[in-house]
């Protein structure tokens, strides 16, 4: 059941400029068509979940076991069980979910694979689509803060995956090694992958982000 606050022609102005854009995604489906099929994956806390559900999508929300009660006491709360559903599932940890989906967001999750790992994880995102379908991908960016003393700087992207600087693991909770991106790395990944970007940007804070489509 959809909130009663929000409806298919209002969305709301969120403070990430990739969430924003698929709320928008998925208020303009709903007012032509159906109810949009979207995999969060990561899901994390479920909030972008119970966003995309709130404007009438039916939203797969995927992560680590753990996660489990947090996304699903969250759309519980919020009067969006019927629109939330849960499966445990990583980036890189085995099988994922094969759709079909009209839209997958994957937020803050490939920068914690290699890169040639990420580039088969975003091929099997982009198959998970409905062709025409939309995939919203961001990564954590090398040009940013968490570029400053990471050891894989000079490194290709293809062999660049190392640990943070001490301070900037500390200040991000970030444990494990990580391949950061810049724009054209991201761009390059989902190319390789084989999807079609429609749009990449980078933001004031130096995350990476792009929209590809199924071709």
């Amino acid at each position: 059941m959809m909130d009663p606050h929000f409806n298919n022609n209002f969305v709301p102005v969120v403070a990430d400029e990739l969430e924003q854009l698929i709320l928008q995604e998925i208020a303009r489906r709903v007012r032509v068509s159906a109810a949009p099929q979207v995999l969060d994956l990561p899901a994390g806390d479920g909030r972008h979940a119970a966003a995309m559900a709130r404007l009438g999508a039916q939203v797969l929300a995927a992560d680590q076991a753990g996660r489990e009660a947090s996304v699903r006491g969250r759309a519980l709360a919020e009067g969006l069980a019927d629109q939330v559903d849960f499966l445990a599932c990583e980036l890189g940890g085995g099988r994922l979910p094969e759709g079909p989906f009209d839209l997958v967001f994957c937020h803050h999750g490939i920068h914690r694979l290699p890169y040639p790992e990420a580039r088969q994880v975003v091929r099997a995102l982009l198959r998970s689509l409905r062709i025409g379908g939309k995939l919203f991908i961001s990564a954590y960016g090398l040009h940013s803060a968490l570029g400053e003393g990471y050891a894989d700087y000079e490194q290709e992207v293809e062999q660049r995956f190392a640990h943070l600087a001490p301070a900037q693991a500390r200040c991000y909770n970030i444990d494990g090694p990580v391949c950061l991106y810049t724009e054209r790395n991201l761009v390059t990944l989902l190319f390789e992958a084989g999807g079609s970007v429609l749009r990449s940007f980078t933001s004031t804070h130096g995350t990476v982000k792009s929209v590809a489509v199924r071709v």
